[in-house]
């Protein structure tokens, strides 16, 4: 479940949008003579002074005498018009957004607002809602917005974060995807779609969607790669693939590359790397796990660590014979053993030539655990076309690694 931190830098990516339709408020144009235009004097020199005083940031100033005006009802509609508008923008800029909602619905009520103008305040009003935290009241306007011209991408924004503080975890998901592809033809920043995208992990975390929670904990690594949706993702791979070793390394092995890794997964991969006979990964993992506090420095991990590094003396002593005899033999496997070696090794030039021989001779117990050694050794000689066609070939080799697989190819280049 999502913690406490990270639901709220869900939330606060409406907190950083503005008061929606703020800015295109205007002063509404105030008659100065008596009854001109249907607009009394003692009426209109209220608004004026209001104005002048709003226009100085004197806002409670400006509200007291709006309401001052208000009580000379009945108002004409002109005088409607400007004391109310002249209100709303006050109440907004001074922040009294029970002000602004009472007198948003006064101006709705008279039926006089439409088009462009009934968005525009829609909008405020919904956003003066959801600042009350009122979000039921913010979902029913937005739900009015959407009949009345439709959502823009901070209006899908808004009400999906209505929803998830309401629970309404069902009705969020749709709403959240449609705010990922507003936002994404909005060009909006990666932060932004980062946040919906976790909002959305969440959605479907609790409605129980876990085709479509790993789905999105996909796109979020790949637009925002963090140490939060990797310890998800990986920890999702263990239950879904029953801690596979070559998923687990693979997975290990991107957490590495992009920085992501923390706590008990330098122990993991460490482990991981020793029953793949790759003792190099497991000596860079136990050395910086013990060095970050990850892993005990005790006399259990001192001897695992040792003995790694014995086992990496000896693969360096018989390397190059293990890659003469593997060359004369017709099958993958001893090829597939010496691109290991040279990987763990990290001669990625090397790893990658005998996993070529290796794909090329067939007969593997696991080719996908060799096409994503070739494609690993790819990305790190530069070769990216390259990498992506071995990743290509380790997902149709074996189903459960296809999202591992997947998520290397678009992390790549």
């Amino acid at each position: 479940m999502m913690n406490k931190n990270i639901r709220a830098s869900v939330l606060a990516t409406l907190m950083a949008l503005p008061l929606a339709g703020l800015a295109g408020l205007a002063l509404a144009p105030v008659a100065g003579a008596q009854t001109a235009g249907g607009w009394r004097k003692e009426v209109a020199d209220k608004v004026q002074a209001a104005q002048a005083a709003g226009q100085k940031g004197s806002f409670n100033e400006a509200i007291r005498l709006l309401k001052e005006a208000k009580a000379r009802a009945p108002l004409s509609k002109e005088e409607e018009h400007g004391v109310n508008e002249t209100l709303i923008w006050v109440a907004s800029s001074a922040g009294d957004h029970r002000t602004v909602i009472q007198t948003v619905d006064e101006r709705l009520a008279t039926g006089r607002v439409s088009g462009a103008d009934l968005a525009k305040k829609l909008r405020l009003k919904a956003t003066s809602h959801y600042t009350l935290r009122e979000y039921r009241d913010a979902k029913a306007t937005l739900d009015r917005l959407a009949t009345a011209g439709g959502l823009n991408t901070d209006d899908l924004i808004l009400l999906a974060n209505c929803q998830l503080l309401m629970r309404d975890y069902r009705g969020a998901a749709p709403t959240l995807e449609k705010a990922i592809a507003a936002a994404d033809k909005a060009r909006k920043p990666a932060s932004v779609t980062s946040k919906l995208l976790l909002g959305l992990h969440e959605a479907y975390q609790q409605t129980g969607n876990e085709a479509m929670r790993m789905q999105t904990l996909h796109r979020l690594m790949v637009i925002s790669p963090s140490r939060d949706s990797f310890k998800w993702i990986a920890s999702a791979y263990e239950v879904k693939t029953n801690r596979d070793s070559v998923v687990m390394i693979n997975i290990y092995r991107l957490g590495a590359a992009r920085g992501l890794l923390s706590g008990e997964h330098y122990a993991k991969y460490a482990e991981t790397a020793l029953d793949l006979a790759s003792p190099g990964e497991a000596v860079a993992m136990l050395e910086k796990g013990m060095a970050n506090g990850s892993i005990k420095k005790d006399d259990r991990n001192d001897r695992i660590l040792k003995d790694a590094k014995a086992q990496v003396e000896k693969i360096r002593q018989t390397l190059a014979q293990a890659e003469t005899e593997a060359r004369a033999i017709q099958s993958g496997e001893p090829e597939a053993k010496v691109a290991t070696q040279y990987f763990t090794l990290r001669n990625y030039g090397k790893a990658s030539e005998a996993a070529k021989r290796g794909v090329t001779k067939g007969k593997l117990k696991r080719p996908d655990d060799l096409h994503m050694l070739l494609g690993i050794a790819l990305v790190e000689t530069k070769r990216t076309a390259e990498a992506k066609n071995a990743f290509k070939a380790a997902a149709a080799a074996n189903e459960k690694l296809k999202g591992v697989a997947d998520l290397w190819s678009s992390m790549t280049g």
